[in-house]
């Protein structure tokens, strides 16, 4: 039978599924309540010294919906509001729940605080230290989180300062907001890092006003660029999950758009070996892990997993340019008219914007002839009708041989 026991730098989890840095852990109560509740463990909402420490503003959240349903989150939440002697409780607090935890700090480039705040954690439990150095609002505007995030030589610096002050495993969280992660992956696994997180929010504006003439989240009339969150930014968590595991080869705790089992195991087979979750959870509640562990597993034991690690990494082989892609000449369209629901999205997507292929009154009547083979018949059916099949002899055309493979 399966088990979702996990090891992640040498440190044994009951399962992959972490809470992130966020409001969610934003006392000891609440963290007591994550672990309760079956996470596998939780990362302590950024620390930071009582000089980098400002209020909240009111509100700072902002969701985007689609037929109802949430998608996407913007948040201008800043670090703690707490200064460490506050924290000094809410630690003892987690430490009681015996479970392994996470603490994230964050400071200016000044090396000398990293590096104290490192020993703080590490004399206060912290089984792993996380540098946040990606946060995009209010804190680049004092010279952290993105601001050292998107520098390099800063992401090594202050990495290699808190590794060098401590014996535990320390992590780098990387920001989204960036030209090239690998880069500043590099530059965390050179200073010393164990481990990366990926990634933090994505920096942006969720919607308009556009009768107030006012961006999200409206605060007292104004607003800003600020973290995305949800699914929204699940396609971005995934390359850039995928591209460290490729070219950095650190292990990966994998954040970002996680709303359901799947997308935890999607993070892990492109090589993340935990994961972390932060929106979801706000949406939902904590509750939400136990059906993900029990999917999980379910689905662990139906495609013969025995463990989370024998899942690592399984889809990133998969991950290629488009110069290695094959062209097969013959796929077309089939509809399973059992399920077509005759609403013509296919015909009037395929019509107007494809090659036309499409034919009524008659759904499954398609002109191979006319079929660009681009699948948006099937990406806007609603009910999964539509497959695409090989019809007549297939021709897979291959680069390097220039000329179509029988």
């Amino acid at each position: 039978m399966a088990s979702l026991r996990t090891e992640f730098l040498g440190i044994e989890f009951d399962n992959p599924f972490f809470i992130g840095s966020a409001s969610p852990t934003l006392t000891g109560e609440h963290m007591r309540k994550i672990i309760d509740k079956g996470w596998g463990s939780c990362v302590v909402k950024t620390l930071s010294f009582d000089k980098n420490v400002r209020p909240d503003v009111r509100p700072r959240l902002m969701g985007a919906r689609r037929h109802n349903s949430l998608y996407g989150l913007q948040n201008c939440e800043l670090i703690t509001t707490h200064g460490l002697e506050w924290w000094d409780k809410e630690i003892k607090v987690l430490q009681d729940t015996k479970a392994p935890f996470i603490v994230s700090i964050m400071a200016t480039p000044d090396l000398d605080d990293w590096a104290a705040l490192g020993r703080w954690c590490e004399e206060h439990g912290a089984s792993i230290i996380e540098l946040n150095v990606s946060c995009p609002h209010g804190c680049p505007e004092e010279h952290m989180g993105m601001f050292i995030g998107q520098d390099p030589q800063l992401v090594h610096g202050v990495t290699k300062a808190v590794k060098d002050e401590v014996s535990i495993p320390v992590m780098t969280k990387l920001t989204p907001n960036v030209t090239d992660i690998v880069q500043m992956g590099k530059a965390a696994k050179k200073g010393g890092a164990d481990a990366l997180a990926a990634i933090n929010t994505v920096a942006g504006i969720i919607d308009v006003d556009i009768y107030q003439k006012v961006v999200a989240p409206n605060v007292l009339g104004r607003g800003l660029v600020s973290g995305n969150s949800g699914p929204q930014v699940r396609p971005i968590a995934l390359r850039i999950v995928a591209e460290l595991a490729k070219e950095v080869k650190l292990p990966i705790s994998g954040v970002g758009g996680i709303d359901s089992w799947k997308n935890a195991v999607e993070h892990i087979m492109l090589g993340a070996a935990t994961t972390q979750n932060v929106t979801a959870a706000m949406w939902y509640g904590f509750g939400i892990v136990e059906k993900w562990k029990r999917k999980t597993l379910e689905f662990m034991d139906g495609q013969g997993y025995d463990t989370v690690a024998d899942m690592v990494g399984v889809a990133l082989d998969a991950v290629t340019s488009y110069e290695d892609l094959e062209v097969e000449d013959h796929l077309y369209p089939e509809v399973d008219v059992g399920k077509c629901l005759h609403c013509n999205r296919c015909t009037v997507a395929c019509g107007d914007t494809g090659g036309g292929a499409i034919k009524v009154p008659k759904i499954n009547d398609i002109d191979d002839e006319e079929c660009l083979g681009c699948a948006l018949c099937a990406v806007v059916c609603p009910v999964g009708a539509i497959d695409m099949v090989v019809r007549g002899e297939s021709q897979r055309w291959t680069r390097e041989q220039g000329q179509p493979v029988k």
